[in-house]
């Protein structure tokens, strides 16, 4: 299993934030431009068991479809989702949300596996991690974009 963490502070409210993160729609807001997501089906409002299908684009040919259910949630601390069918062996989500000294640490948390065992580990040391860190670090500074400008708007 590898595990995959990274963490943000933002200056903006906790409930706000949260909120935005319980709307899958606003996922192709903080998406790089590489990677279109559609949302096939959700559950609204995201809740313990919701379930959620996605289809994900990379580089304009490569997609896939993603089935993934909530396996957690707590308001304006956790969401934690999980692929009941997908690309990966195994992969869960956990988007994790604090106060620190007025402020919110954003946290993703992942453990992921792939399939193939020998040959999906070396995929992933080859570029899929590097990918995946990129994808979050863009999320990452995106969101912390949109509500900041937003707060000093």
């Amino acid at each position: 299993m590898i595990t995959f963490e990274k963490s943000v502070l933002i200056d903006c409210d906790l409930e706000e934030i949260f909120e935005f993160h319980c709307d899958t729609n606003n996922l192709p807001l903080i998406s790089p431009n590489y990677i279109k997501v559609k949302i096939i089906k959700i559950d609204k409002p995201i809740r313990l068991n919701s379930e959620i299908i996605v289809r994900v684009s990379q580089l304009g040919f490569l997609y896939t479809n993603w089935f993934i259910k909530i396996s957690k949630f707590e308001k304006n601390k956790i969401i934690t989702d999980y692929q009941v069918k997908g690309p990966f062996k195994h992969w869960e989500h956990s988007h994790i949300f604090e106060s620190v000294d007025g402020k919110v640490k954003m946290t993703d948390l992942i453990n992921y596996e792939l399939p193939f065992g020998f040959i999906g580990k070396f995929v992933n040391s080859l570029f899929l991690n590097k990918i995946i860190e990129n994808q979050f670090k863009f999320r990452h500074k995106k969101t912390k974009e949109l509500f900041e400008n937003k707060k000093n708007a």
